[in-house]
C-alpha cells in the first residue's frame, strides 16, 4: 500500500506508540486495573482516540515532521526517563513508573520528530488516563466540606460538621472520596486544555478559560452536595437521589460546560487543525533518520518492563492455603504465602504468615493501598516500632492480641512503609524487586504487655 507522504509521520508516530506499549505491557495492565476500570476515569477510553486524531490532523497539516538531524538533548532526556522507568518499576513505585512511562513517550516523540509544542501536547494529553489524580482527593474533600458548610449557613437548617460528616435533623451525610469533585476537575481540565490547544493561542485568554473551567467544576460539585442535603432534609431522606446521586451531578455539570464553551467560542482566535486551502507544498521531514530510529529503539528497549517480566520467577500460589475463618490480614495480589514457625523467643506466635511478592507490576506489593494488617473484626489499640519490627496491639469484644510485622527486601527487615519504599528504590538499581511481609499474631492473656516485653528481649 502506497502511503501519501503527508501521512508518513503519523504512521511513524503510531509505530512508536505501539513499540513503547508492547515493551511495557505490565504498565498497561496496571492502567487497565486502576484507570480504565474505575468510574472516576470513565473518560479514559476516549483519551487515546483523541491523541491519535490530533496527530493525524497535525500530520495532514504538515505540522508533524521527522527530524532532519540528531537532537542530543532529546536523547539525553529519553535515556534519563528510561533509567527512571527502570528504577521505579523495579521498586514498584506506582506514580513513579506511570510518570516515567509518559516521559518515555514524550521524549521519544521529541527524539524522532521536529520539536514544537503542538507536537508534544497530544502525548502529554495522555496524562488524563493515568490514575495520579487521586492525590488531590483529600484536599478537594476538605475544600468541599468547608464550601458546603458555608453554603448551608444560608439555609437556616441546623448543621453540625465533624470531619467529612455533615449532620442535619433529617440524617447524616458523608462527603466521601466520590464527593470530592475529582471527576469533574479531571473532565474540566481535559476538555478545556483540548479546546485551548485547538482554538486559543493567547496566553491570557487561555489562563482565564482554564481557571473558569476549574472553578466551575468545583462550584458545580458544591452546589450538587448542598442540593442533595436540602433534598434529604425536605423529603426526610426518602428521595431516590439519596441512593444514586452521581447522575444528578452531571445534570448540573453539563449545562455549565455548554455555557463555558459558548463563552470559549468568543475567545477563540485560531483553528490549529484546519487545513490551509491553497497549501499544496510537499512537507519536509517525511522520512525518519536511520540513526534516530536505532537509538530510539535501543533506549526504549533497555527500559522495557515487558522483557523484565519474562525473567521473574513463577511460583505456585498454593504453598499454604488460608482458611476463610482463620485470623489473617487482608493482603492483595501476593505471589505466594506460607505458614512458618518461629524460634525467636519462648513466646510462639499463634499464626506466622510470610507473604512473597515477585515484583511484577500488576501483582501486589507489601505497601499496597488495599493491604490491611488488622484482621477483620478487630481494631487497633496502639502501635510502636522497636528494632526492625512494628508492634500493633489489637482487640475485639472478648480478646486482646498482638500483631508483629515487618517488610523484607534483600534480607533486610524494615518496619516503616516509608523506609521500606526508600530501600526498594535503592535495591531497584540492582534489579532486585522480590519482597516479603512477615506477619505474626499472638494471643494475649491480658493487655499484651508481657508478650511484647518478651518478644523485645528476644530481639536484642
Amino acid at each position: 500500500m502506497n502511503i501519501p507522504s503527508i501521512y508518513k509521520p503519523f504512521v511513524g508516530l503510531v509505530l512508536l506508540f505501539t513499540v513503547v506499549s508492547v515493551l511495557n505491557i505490565p504498565i498497561l495492565e496496571t492502567l487497565w486495573r486502576n484507570s480504565f476500570d474505575d468510574g472516576t476515569y470513565s473518560h479514559a477510553y476516549l483519551i487515546p482516540i483523541i491523541t491519535l486524531y490530533l496527530y493525524f490532523k497535525l500530520s495532514a497539516n504538515g505540522l508533524l515532521a521527522y527530524r532532519e538531524s540528531i537532537s542530543y538533548v532529546s536523547f539525553a532526556l529519553l535515556i534519563g526517563s528510561g533509567l527512571l522507568l527502570f528504577v521505579t518499576s523495579n521498586a514498584q513505585i506506582s506514580i513513579g513508573y506511570w510518570l516515567s512511562f509518559l516521559a518515555v513517550l514524550t521524549f521519544g516523540v521529541m527524539s524522532l520528530f521536529r520539536f514544537n509544542w503542538y507536537v508534544l501536547f497530544p502525548t502529554l494529553f495522555l496524562i488524563f488516563i493515568f490514575p495520579l489524580w487521586g492525590l488531590l482527593t483529600e484536599v478537594l474533600q476538605a475544600i468541599s466540606v468547608t464550601a458546603v458548610t458555608y453554603m448551608m449557613s444560608f439555609t437556616g437548617i441546623p448543621t453540625y460538621v465533624e470531619a467529612q460528616y455533615i449532620t442535619i435533623p433529617a440524617g447524616v451525610f458523608e462527603i466521601a472520596d466520590g464527593c470530592s469533585g475529582l471527576r469533574y476537575i479531571i473532565v474540566s481540565l481535559a476538555i478545556s486544555t483540548l479546546f485551548i490547544f485547538m482554538y486559543i493561542n493567547n496566553t491570557k485568554k487561555a489562563v482565564t478559560f482554564l481557571s473558569i473551567a476549574i472553578l466551575g467544576a468545583l462550584l458545580t460539585n458544591w452546589i450538587r452536595i448542598t442540593a442533595l442535603i436540602l433534598i434529604g432534609e425536605y423529603t426526610d431522606m426518602q428521595s431516590s437521589l439519596m441512593e444514586d446521586h452521581n447522575t444528578f451531578g452531571w445534570y448540573l455539570y453539563i449545562p455549565f460546560m455548554f455555557l463555558l464553551f459558548m463563552w470559549g467560542n468568543k475567545l477563540a482566535n485560531h483553528d490549529l487543525l484546519s487545513t490551509p486551502e491553497n497549501d499544496t507544498k510537499e512537507p519536509v521531514g517525511i522520512c525518519p533518520k536511520q540513526f534516530n530510529v536505532l537509538f530510539l529503539l535501543a533506549a526504549i528497549t533497555i527500559s522495557s518492563t515487558t522483557l523484565k517480566s519474562l525473567f521473574l520467577p513463577t511460583l505456585p500460589n498454593n504453598s499454604y492455603v488460608i482458611a476463610a475463618t482463620e485470623i489473617k490480614p487482608t493482603i492483595e495480589r501476593y505471589t505466594n504465602v506460607e505458614q512458618v514457625s518461629s524460634n525467636t523467643s519462648d513466646i510462639k506466635p499463634t499464626i506466622y504468615l510470610k507473604y512473597f511478592f515477585n515484583g511484577e507490576l500488576d501483582n501486589g506489593k507489601p505497601t499496597g493501598f488495599g493491604n490491611n494488617f488488622i484482621p477483620k473484626g478487630w481494631y487497633e489499640v496502639d502501635q510502636e516500632i522497636i528494632g526492625h519490627w512494628r508492634y500493633i496491639k489489637i482487640a475485639n469484644r472478648k480478646e486482646t492480641a498482638l500483631i508483629r510485622l515487618t517488610f523484607e527486601i534483600n534480607e533486610l527487615q524494615i518496619p516503616s512503609p516509608v523506609g521500606f519504599k526508600k530501600q526498594r528504590l535503592m535495591e531497584a538499581l540492582t534489579g532486585n524487586s522480590e519482597t516479603y511481609i512477615h506477619w505474626q499474631f499472638f494471643k494475649c492473656l491480658r493487655n499484651c504487655s508481657l508478650e511484647q516485653s518478651a518478644l523485645q528481649k528476644a530481639q536484642l
